[in-house]
């Protein structure tokens, strides 16, 4: 508002108009103070030209990208040609060949496992040492075990032990207090 009447006052005294005039040249000056205010949004904006340089650059990149594919999909496309028809004979042949050969191989290493077990099979009697360190795990295995029962056992007995306390300090309790159940 007071910009407004300093225009206004400005108008008045430099131009000595009409009030028609007047507004008119108000009209003309704020267009001019809107064009001057777009005047750097206008020189600083790129976005046009960044837009253009994106959609040249894609447009060459999908080209080349495409260009690229289909090349790759001849050659995959003469490759199983190729494969399909020149080599399938000469792999059947050099396969039924290699694999007799690896079977007699296998059969070869079967027979000789087979001779190796058959000698492991004979049994060993255990040594005198071996035979007192089975004994003396047993016995400390048959130790633990019964450590064990009798230390579940002083559980077991001295959990009854507070339940029948629990009970007497309850019973009292009731006594004391004269509750019935």
């Amino acid at each position: 508002m007071v910009i407004g009447q300093l225009v206004d006052d400005f108008l008045h005294v430099a131009f000595r108009a009409n009030a028609d005039e007047l507004q008119i040249r108000k009209i003309m000056i704020s267009q001019v103070g809107r064009e001057l205010y777009k005047v750097p949004h206008r020189i600083l904006d790129h976005r046009v030209f960044v837009n253009g340089e994106i959609e040249t650059f894609l447009d060459n990149f999908e080209v080349k990208r495409n260009d690229s594919e289909v090349e790759k999909l001849f050659q995959v496309t003469e490759i199983v040609g190729s494969l399909k028809y020149d080599l399938s004979e000469r792999c059947i042949a050099l396969g039924n060949q290699k694999l007799t050969e690896l079977a007699t191989g296998v059969n070869n290493l079967l027979g000789g496992v087979e001779a190796l077990l058959d000698k492991a099979k004979v049994e060993r009697t255990p040594s005198a040492n071996l035979q007192e360190a089975r004994l003396a795990r047993e016995q400390r295995k048959a130790e633990f075990i019964n450590n064990l029962q009798h230390s579940y056992q002083r559980i077991d007995n001295s959990f009854e032990e507070k339940e029948e306390e629990i009970a007497e300090l309850y019973s009292d309790l009731q006594l004391k207090l004269n509750i019935n159940k």
